[in-house]
This record gives C-alpha cells, sequence and structure tokens, in this order.
C-alpha cells in the first residue's frame, strides 16, 4: 500500500509540475487551436508551420490524463493509441498569425479502427480462421448518389506499425467483377500499401500504392480474396495510417439492381436532365450502357467522363424499335448529337481495357415543343397509333410553348374531349406569328371531319387534334405560346322538326324554268356543233390532242431524261386547256384570277404538277407538296431542274401569261398530300393552298 501511494504522489507531482510549467510558459504565448474528441484507436495530430519558423509553437496534448508537450518552431505532432477523451492545444508567440499554421491528422473512428494486432502477412491459401474483415458498399451508382448527405462512399480504416517490424493484412469483403477504389491512403510516416489476391491454391500481389498518392486508384476485384497489406518504407517506432476503401457491386449497377448490360436491356429509358455514374471492370468484355431518354429533332450536346481509353457506340432508338447506329467505335464523346424525328432515346454503349469510372449526361439549349421532350410531329396520327410525339395538352398544365424553325412549319398537338355527348371548344390564349386550327377527328377513320381557327366548334368524344402553323411559309424561327383550349359542357336541345317544304312548291317550280332558261339559249346558238358538226375544228383539235398524247405517254414512261425535259416544255408551250382535257381530272388543284395550279399523280412515286400565272407576276415563289399525316413528303428529283429541300421546291419568279410544268419524284410514298404556294405579288406577299387534301391511294 505504501509503495502504490509513493506512485500515485508521485503522479500527482509530476502533473502539477508539468501544469505549472505550462502556465508559466503560457504567459508570454496565447492559444491559437484547440479541441478535444473522444475515440479509440490510433490518433495522429501535426501541425506545421507555412514559413521560415514560427517562434514558441507548442503542442499540449492531455490523453485521458497524460500530459504530452512538444516544442519546435517548424513542425510539432503527436500520435499514440486513445481509449476514451483526448484535448489538445496550440501555443504560439503573440503576433503570428494562425494562418501560417496547416493542421493535419488522423482519428479513429469508433466502428473502423485496428481494434488488436492485425496480421503481418496475408495467410497462406490453406489457413482459414475469422480473420478481421472490411465489407463496404458504395450507393453511388447511376444517379443514385447524394453526395451532400454522404461524408465518404466507403470505409475509412486507420491502424498503427507498432515497430519497423510491424505490417498490417487486412481482407475486403466482394465478389469478382466488382470495381474498388483507394481515394486516400495517408501516414504519419512513409508506408506502402499492397494488393493480394488470395484463392484455394495461390496467393499473389497484384499492385500496390503509396501514402500521399493524389489520384484515385481503381482496380477490380480478383477471383477469390482480396486482401491489403500496409508496409513501412522507413524505418519507424510508431507510425499512424488511414486508407480509405470503396466498393461498387457490380450486380448492384442498375436502377434494377443488376449488373449493367450492355445493349440496355433495363426497361424504360432514364429521365433526360440528370447525370449517369457507372464502373467498367477490365475484365468486363461486354460492357456497359446506358439508355436516356431523347425527343424528335434535338440537337444535344453529351458531356462524358472517362479517365482512361475506353471505345463508345452511339446508337438512337425510333419508334416501333428501330434502332439507328449514330456512330460506332469512337474513342471520345462527339461535340452535338442531333435526333431524328422518330427519335424517343439514345443509348450510350461503353467498352475498355481499363477498369475505371465513367459519367455521361446530355444538354441542350431547346427541349423542345410544349412540355416533352422534342419536336412536335408535323403530321396527324393514324387511327389508334398515336403515342407519346403527340403530346395531350391538359388545361392543368399551364401555358405551352414551342417554336418553328428552320423547315419546321407545323406542329401537332392533341386534346381530348371526354363527354359522351361532345363539347364546346374554343382557344382564348394563343400568341405568336403562327396559326392555330382545331381539327376535329374521325374517331375510326382519323379522317378531318371539320376545323376552325380560333372560333368555337362543336367536338364529339375522342381525342383531337391542334395544328400551328407558321404564317406565309416563313423560314425563319418563329416562337409560340399557347394554353389548352377551352371546353365546355354541349346540351343537344332536343327539338320536333315539321317538314314545311309543301309551302315553297310554287317558287321551286319558278326557280327551275329561271334556272334552266339560260341553258336552252346555249344549246339553241351551238345546235350545228353539237347536233351536226363542225369538221375543220374537230380536226384542229384531234391534231392537237395527238401530240399531247404523244408528250404524255413520253413523261410517264421513265425514258431518257433529253427527251422527258423537251416534252415539258412543250407542254408548258401548249395551250392549257388542251393540256388539262387531256391529263384529264387532277388529284389537286387551285384556281383564281390569277394563278392556276394543278396536280397529277402519274405513279406511286411520281407527279405532274402544273402552274399557270395569268396577269400579274410572282417573285421569290416556293411551293410546297407536303402530307398532313404520316411521313413527311421528300423530293427525290425534279425535272426541269429546281432548287428544293425536302418537301419544298424554290420556283424563283413566274412571269405572266406563262406555263410551267415540273415532274417531280419522291423518295416516299406519302399517306395523303396537299399542296401550298407563296411568294411577293406587287410586293405583297401572298399564299395559297390546294382546295382539299387527297388520300394517295386514292385512284
Amino acid at each position: 500500500m505504501r509503495r502504490v501511494a509513493a506512485c500515485v504522489l508521485t503522479i500527482i507531482l509530476a502533473i502539477s509540475y508539468t501544469l505549472v510549467g505550462v502556465n508559466a510558459q503560457s504567459e508570454e504565448k496565447i492559444e491559437i487551436f484547440s479541441d478535444s474528441i473522444n475515440t479509440t484507436g490510433p490518433v495522429w495530430i501535426e501541425y506545421n508551420c507555412e514559413q521560415t519558423a514560427c517562434q514558441g509553437m507548442e503542442l499540449i496534448v492531455n490523453n485521458s490524463g497524460l500530459i504530452h508537450t512538444n516544442s519546435d518552431p517548424h513542425s510539432v505532432e503527436w500520435e499514440g493509441v486513445v481509449e476514451g477523451n483526448i484535448s489538445w492545444q496550440l501555443l504560439l508567440e503573440e503576433g503570428i498569425s494562425k494562418e501560417l499554421i496547416k493542421f493535419d491528422s488522423i482519428i479513429s473512428s469508433e466502428i473502423w479502427s485496428e481494434k488488436g494486432d492485425l496480421p503481418d502477412i496475408v495467410p497462406s491459401p490453406s489457413q482459414q480462421e475469422d480473420f478481421e474483415e472490411i465489407e463496404t458498399f458504395s450507393p453511388c451508382q447511376m444517379n443514385r448518389c447524394q453526395s451532400n448527405n454522404l461524408e465518404t462512399e466507403g470505409v475509412v480504416f486507420a491502424g498503427a506499425l507498432e515497430s519497423p517490424n510491424d505490417k498490417d493484412a487486412v481482407r475486403i469483403v466482394g465478389n469478382e467483377g466488382d470495381v474498388l477504389l483507394l481515394p486516400n491512403f495517408r501516414s504519419s510516416s512513409g508506408m506502402e500499401i499492397e494488393i493480394w489476391m488470395r484463392n484455394n491454391e495461390i496467393k499473389e500481389r497484384i499492385g500496390s500504392i503509396i501514402s500521399g498518392h493524389d489520384t484515385e486508384y481503381f482496380f477490380e476485384y480478383p477471383e477469390g480474396e482480396l486482401w491489403l497489406r500496409v508496409i513501412s518504407s522507413v524505418e519507424s517506432e510508431y507510425s499512424t495510417y488511414e486508407f480509405e476503401i470503396v466498393r461498387y457491386d457490380a450486380n448492384r449497377e442498375s436502377l434494377d439492381l443488376r449488373e449493367l448490360t450492355n445493349p440496355w436491356t433495363h426497361g424504360d429509358a432514364l429521365v433526360f436532365n440528370d447525370t449517369y455514374h457507372g464502373h467498367i471492370a477490365a475484365s468486363d468484355t461486354e460492357g456497359d450502357s446506358v439508355l436516356i431518354e431523347l425527343g424528335s429533332k434535338m440537337s444535344i450536346k453529351p458531356i462524358c467522363h472517362f479517365p482512361n481509353d475506353f471505345i463508345l457506340d452511339i446508337i438512337i432508338h425510333e419508334i416501333n424499335s428501330v434502332e439507328m447506329k449514330y456512330l460506332e467505335n469512337i474513342s471520345s464523346c462527339p461535340e452535338t448529337i442531333n435526333s431524328t424525328y422518330l427519335t424517343i432515346s439514345i443509348e450510350f454503349r461503353i467498352k475498355s481495357n481499363f477498369t475505371q469510372p465513367w459519367s455521361i449526361r446530355i444538354n441542350t439549349d431547346y427541349y423542345g415543343d410544349g412540355k416533352s421532350l422534342g419536336d412536335a410531329p408535323d403530321f396527324i396520327w393514324q387511327p389508334e397509333t398515336r403515342d407519346e410525339r403527340w403530346e395531350l395538352v391538359d388545361s392543368g398544365m399551364g401555358e405551352y410553348s414551342g417554336n418553328l424553325g428552320i423547315q419546321d412549319y407545323i406542329d401537332i398537338f392533341a386534346f381530348e374531349v371526354t363527354d359522351e355527348n361532345g363539347s364546346k371548344v374554343y382557344f382564348n390564349n394563343t400568341g405568336g406569328g403562327v396559326s392555330f386550327k382545331i381539327l376535329i377527328l374521325n374517331q375510326t377513320s382519323g379522317a378531318i371531319i371539320n376545323s376552325t381557327d380560333q372560333t368555337l366548334i362543336i367536338a364529339p368524344q375522342g381525342i383531337h387534334a391542334i395544328r400551328i402553323e407558321k404564317n406565309n411559309s416563313s423560314s425563319e424561327l418563329i416562337n409560340y405560346h399557347f394554353k389548352a383550349p377551352e371546353i365546355r359542357q354541349y346540351q343537344i336541345e332536343n327539338r320536333e322538326l315539321e317538314d314545311l317544304s309543301r309551302l315553297f312548291t310554287n317558287f321551286y317550280i319558278i326557280a327551275g324554268v329561271m334556272f334552266l332558261t339560260p341553258m336552252i339559249i346555249v344549246i339553241w346558238w351551238n345546235r350545228n356543233t353539237l347536233f351536226k358538226g363542225d369538221k375543220n375544228s374537230m380536226h384542229i383539235e384531234q391534231h392537237e390532242l395527238i401530240m399531247l398524247n404523244k408528250l404524255k405517254d413520253r413523261i410517264e414512261k421513265k425514258i431518257d431524261k433529253e427527251i422527258i425535259l423537251s416534252s415539258l416544255h412543250q407542254l408548258g408551250d401548249s395551250p392549257w386547256d388542251s393540256v388539262i382535257q387531256e391529263w384529264g381530272k387532277p388529284a389537286l388543284r387551285h384556281i383564281t384570277d390569277n394563278l392556276e395550279i394543278y396536280l397529277w399523280k402519274i405513279s406511286n412515286l411520281d407527279i405532274l404538277l402544273g402552274i399557270k400565272i395569268n396577269r400579274h407576276a410572282w417573285n421569290l415563289a416556293a411551293i410546297r407538296i407536303y402530307s398532313s399525316e404520316g411521313e413527311m413528303v421528300r423530293i427525290d428529283t425534279i425535272a426541269p431542274e429546281k432548287i428544293f429541300q425536302e418537301d419544298e421546291i424554290y420556283l424563283d419568279s413566274l412571269k405572266p401569261k406563262s406555263n410551267l410544268f415540273l415532274k417531280i419524284g419522291l423518295k416516299n410514298k406519302p399517306t395523303n398530300m396537299n399542296f401550298q404556294i407563296s411568294g411577293l405579288v406587287n410586293g405583297e406577299s401572298v399564299a395559297a393552298a390546294s382546295n382539299k387534301t387527297i388520300n394517295w391511294e386514292e385512284e
């Protein structure tokens, strides 16, 4: 008891002496930093002066009552094992800025630290014991990582080498093909961390990194077990280390918690406006893929991140499961990607011979028309084939906006009438240099049965169309906006109708006589021609018709180009009425005082277009041959040659009292067809369209 009491008294006197010394020194110094923690395991703290010297720099550490001091004008540190509370303070002479002091530390966590001495070597294949192991998994795959809520993705492990001969080996839990990351390896003195593979037959070192490396180190989980072994690269009696290990589970890569496949087999496309992350192993010969939603006729800028070499295929996915290879075997992301008018998503297929992370994001300056991605279609859907390309506008979604750019003249949206008796429909909030039309569709055939601009119309139950079209076929970018049409209840009034035609019998008789009288006079005047015949006029007409018939035969048959051009020029020099008589009833026509346009169907992919100018010239004239439903019309050839693009032909100037005939070859067979001509007449913009739309399959 006396010996114990003496020891206690000695310790108290030592502490008192130390504290008295500290207080005496502190009178000339000021406290710059102080802190305290409660933990178990190895701890290392260090303060460095970032100028030539910091006079009076002193570190005082209290480790559960044991006081340690370290004084040096350049660097002060302390390291050791802590079991409970530790506090410390840094003193400096007055006048030295704390901004000149750099702090560093390794502090064990309560969970992941060296509790007992770890094995010095990786066990042999035959040795099976309950070795200490680290199990970690990062949820940061695809778009599931909220980095602001995570201090670290993996496990931070702290340990210590207690002598120059001490080494630490620890097993990492995982599966073959997982991707692992060592983002951070630090130590109080020089160390190296070795990466080992162990299975039932062999163990071998497969890599290593030194402490203080400033790059992220990715590697693949081997076939068997993964071990990390920490060794000292300098002689030190005691040194502390810390490393972070992150594991990306290969079997939980995708959003449906499977390994990412190439090509994509994980369901619907991912949302557009997000960044997607993944990790690819060098042994993964199949690779990874990511499928992201996209819209029609969009221009996007992909942002890709790959630390090492890679091979990339870009696939455009279109309606009806059609895949189009956009780019193959490229080693960098393209600056821009332009989608097709049928695009619904885009797929990036990735392969690499390196174990590495990747990330992909796609941006765009213009997301599209309405509330959806991409350009709104310029044609009406076929019956029972409407898909997500035709946005169904909703009055609860606020204002819709869009634009019509170069070679973009029409946008089609959809709206629905749910009342079985039909509804009153009208626009009351639209804007932009465009025209808005409501098209009432037959729900069985898809035919347009009625239409209106912004005035009220009665629409039956079903899904109908909104047609937005540029005014005057301008090629400039035009923005527009609108709110969904107002839909109001419609009441059918049940009234009994009475037949009162009997009251107008005398009127019908008088009106009939009045209408028939002029016809009788005309027949009397032309009685000789009609009943006797005029041989001379018939001879001239017959000669003319024979020539026109030969011209028609040459144009219809695919013969020499020069003969076709000559025939078209002769047709233009022929009497207009005779040409119309020979070619018969046109498929489409438009007739005004100054302009006549006729369109004949020659074959499934050929048409003849005739234009007659009467009194006033047309300047900067252009004509569109387009389809309001189905696939867009695409022109292949024109004779005589004219400048054209897609479905628009530039006619330039059309002189008064002149005829022009064009033979037009198409690349595709349209669903239906109509035309629209525009230009300047007497300095004013003029536009005209065909009197109807024809079904191309109809003869």
